[in-house]
């Protein structure tokens, strides 16, 4: 613990580095349950998933 407090009260570019890419590890992470739980309802209702009903020309 004492080891985070040292690299957040003294940031390098490295500790910069790590954090961007924690952040950037949760964001998919977050993007990913978001798509399964909107394919899991789709399914659900027996809509097809990712086909747009719109009009085609």
């Amino acid at each position: 613990m004492a080891l985070v407090f040292a690299f957040w009260n003294h940031p390098t570019v490295l500790t910069i580095l790590l954090l961007v890419l924690v952040l950037l590890a949760v964001l998919a992470l977050v993007a990913l349950l978001a798509a399964s739980g909107r394919a899991t309802l789709a399914a659900e209702q027996g809509a097809v998933v990712g086909r747009d009903d719109g009009d085609q020309l």
